[in-house]
């Protein structure tokens, strides 16, 4: 799938048969400490972070969710 800013793209809920809406181009955080290492390291436990950007749907009417890896993160893979 691809972003709505590059194509339109009508999303089917698998659920409910109905249009899901688009949320957008979400960065989640992958990789980095947490916790405790990231009070005593601070900047230095973000080393290994990186970003995936996923493509978000949710359906309004039983909110699913359905998440695609846009078009950067599938050429990172």
């Amino acid at each position: 799938m691809e972003s709505t800013s590059q194509a339109s793209v009508v999303v089917n809920c698998p659920a409910c048969n109905v249009a899901m809406e688009d949320m957008g181009d979400i960065p989640f955080r992958t990789g980095g400490t947490r916790g405790a290492w990231k009070l005593l390291l601070g900047e230095w436990a973000e080393v290994g972070e990186g970003l995936l950007n996923l493509d978000a749907y949710v359906c309004r009417t039983c909110g699913r969710v359905q998440l695609f890896a846009d078009r950067q993160t599938r050429d990172s893979l």
